[in-house]
């Protein structure tokens, strides 16, 4: 019954109207290389492109500051990119929280709506909680908890990481296997 499903997720029409289409799915990982080879044999999704470290220009988790360091591998299928994130070190996220419980499910979901500050604005609203947030060369992202504990990132992509992430999706189709793992 489209009532009750409605009921369920109170934020659906928001995300429909203001973030837009699904544009990632994000896992947390111990090991970037070993998990998208791990992708690459059971899926053939690839090429993997590696960041071992990110930098961060801020991060907050739960509202204080915290010094984490992370390192990002991404890759496509279709229009759908797989997000893998490692923390290297042991300051306070929820990446080194899901870690802690040995979880392995995804971890988020992942907008990047054309209207970042509306989005957000639209999602506050319907009292979902600022789990973490930062940004990463001036990107702002953001990750939001549902009251059903599930995970919704957004992230404020400027129009070149659009063209950028545009190129990596016609390179993953005309992939043909070589090559899976490469630096960002």
């Amino acid at each position: 019954n489209r009532d009750q499903t409605t009921s369920l997720l109170p934020y659906d029409a928001c995300m429909r109207e203001n973030l837009g289409p699904l544009a990632q799915i994000g896992y947390v990982v111990p090991d970037l290389k070993s998990a998208a080879m791990e992708w690459v044999s059971r899926t053939g999704i690839g090429p993997w492109y590696i960041a071992e470290q990110v930098p961060l220009d801020y991060f907050r988790h739960r509202g204080v500051q915290s010094d984490i360091e992370i390192g990002i591998a991404t890759a496509f299928t279709g229009s759908l990119e797989i997000e893998l994130i490692a923390q290297h070190n042991d300051s306070p996220s929820d990446y080194r929280d899901v870690l802690k419980r040995s979880e392995s499910d995804i971890h988020h979901v992942c907008f990047f709506p054309q209207d970042y500050d509306l989005a957000l604005a639209s999602l506050l609203s319907e009292n979902l909680e600022v789990l973490q947030e930062g940004a990463i060369h001036g990107i702002r992202f953001i990750y939001l908890l549902d009251p059903e504990s599930r995970i919704i990132e957004m992230a404020d992509l400027p129009q070149d990481a659009r063209k950028r992430r545009e190129a990596r999706m016609a390179e993953a189709v005309e992939w043909d296997g070589s090559d899976p793992i490469r630096s960002r």
